[in-house]
């Protein structure tokens, strides 16, 4: 015991004659180095000339490849945190109720949550960052899950267009920029949508119009980035998986964007066939390959199959609805 104690004051004595020493702060000025300090003892004078040394180290770089592997976890975290976010129904489970009547004094033991107090300087600002990082990061998940559903306008729109940067940030390779671009198109699809959906409390006025032009702008954009970089891929190795993730967007949009189409406002029928042609491309591409028998029918069915469906769904004929869609 007394040993413990005489090693915590040399330890203590130790860490004050670095605080006058001023080694925590880069000497940039210039200023005296450790060693040239009064220090009592020859221990602490090897200790210090160590230290000298020490700083005289160049710093460790982070690497890049580490780098990208962080910020990957990150983003995972984030979306892990987002995902429980919008599941609020469930509950973490609670602790379990100790049984009553005897022995329940035995049920389970209480730790020592003094143990696990920091002691030094150095352990508790370690505690005091990590939990200055872990709340600032909860508030953060939280905050980024809540703009998944920001329309443009919204004051978390900003973070959410943010985000998906930083997604397309860490793709690696033309297939999987491909496939980012063609959800980020979904996305601005799903916007449209429901900014049109105003239109049924009144007329859509100049601000919800340019709204959705700059939507379904940045949809068209989108799309046929992802479609020029998925078909690139599939020109220079052969793979069916980027002309599987085509006709898998394709299948799950078109028929969205034929009901949308149909109740365009007339300011808008300019994008709106911009937007037909690039699905029309998709299209073209999706049925040179399937006539190759490289990709399944099933959700990539043919555009003609799909005018089929949805015109039984209205009621009219295919060529009707071919016609409203290109009127």
């Amino acid at each position: 015991m007394i040993g413990s104690v005489s090693a915590n004051r040399r330890a203590n004595a130790f860490a004050q004659l670095l605080d006058e020493t001023g080694l925590e702060q880069p000497r940039l000025d210039g200023g005296p180095a450790a060693a040239d300090q009064p220090a009592d003892g020859p221990e602490q004078v090897a200790l210090l000339s160590l230290v000298d040394r020490l700083a005289a180290l160049p710093r460790p770089e982070f690497r890049a490849e580490a780098k990208a592997e962080q910020r990957a976890l990150l983003v995972a975290a984030l979306e892990r945190g987002g995902e429980a976010a919008a599941r609020p129904g469930e509950r973490l489970p609670g602790p379990r109720r100790l049984r009553s009547g005897r022995g329940a004094h035995r049920a389970v033991p209480v730790p020592r949550l003094s143990a696990l107090r920091p002691r030094s300087r150095l352990t508790k600002g370690l505690a005091a960052g990590g939990l200055t990082m872990g709340v600032a990061a909860g508030a953060f998940g939280g905050v980024a899950a809540a703009s998944t559903d920001a329309l443009p306008g919204d004051t978390l729109y900003g973070l959410k267009r943010g985000m998906e940067d930083l997604r397309l940030d860490f793709t690696d390779g033309d297939v999987d920029r491909g496939r980012v671009y063609l959800d980020h198109a979904g996305t601005r699809l799903n916007e449209a949508r429901r900014l049109l959906e105003r239109q049924r409390a009144g007329a859509l006025d100049d601000e919800d119009l340019g709204a959705i032009h700059r939507a379904l702008s940045n949809m068209r954009d989108d799309a046929a980035e992802g479609h020029r970089l998925l078909a690139g891929a599939y020109a220079n190795d052969g793979s069916i998986d980027p002309m599987a993730s085509l006709s898998d967007f394709s299948a799950d949009h078109r028929d969205v964007w034929a009901d949308l189409r149909l109740r365009l406002p007339a300011q808008l029928r300019g994008v709106g066939a911009e937007v037909t042609d690039v699905f029309d491309a998709m299209e073209d591409d999706i049925a040179a390959a399937r006539s190759f028998g490289l990709v399944p029918g099933g959700r990539g069915a043919a555009a003609q199959d799909r005018r089929k469906a949805a015109a039984l769904v209205y009621g009219v004929s295919t060529e009707t609805f071919r016609k409203r869609q290109e009127g």
